[in-house]
C-alpha cells in the first residue's frame, strides 16, 4: 500500500489548499507532465513551481525514512 501525504499549498489567488500526494503518484505524474495543482475556492488550476516539487520531494523522503 502507497503512503500518502498531506501538504499545505498556496494557489496563484492566495487560497491555501490541502493537497495529498504518494511518492508513487507523484513521481509519475510529473514524469508525464500531468501533474496540476486545484484551487477549489477559485476554481484555478496551476502547474506546480520547483519550489513546490522540492518541497513535496523533502517531505515524501522524510516520511520514508
Amino acid at each position: 500500500m502507497s503512503e500518502r501525504m498531506d501538504f499545505e499549498i498556496v494557489c496563484p489567488n492566495d487560497h491555501n489548499q490541502t493537497v495529498t500526494v504518494s511518492r508513487e503518484g507523484f513521481e509519475e505524474a510529473l514524469k508525464t507532465g500531468a501533474l496540476v495543482f486545484h484551487c477549489n475556492t477559485c476554481d484555478t488550476d496551476w502547474p506546480p513551481s520547483h519550489e513546490d516539487i522540492a518541497k513535496i520531494r523533502k517531505h515524501l523522503s522524510k516520511d520514508s525514512s
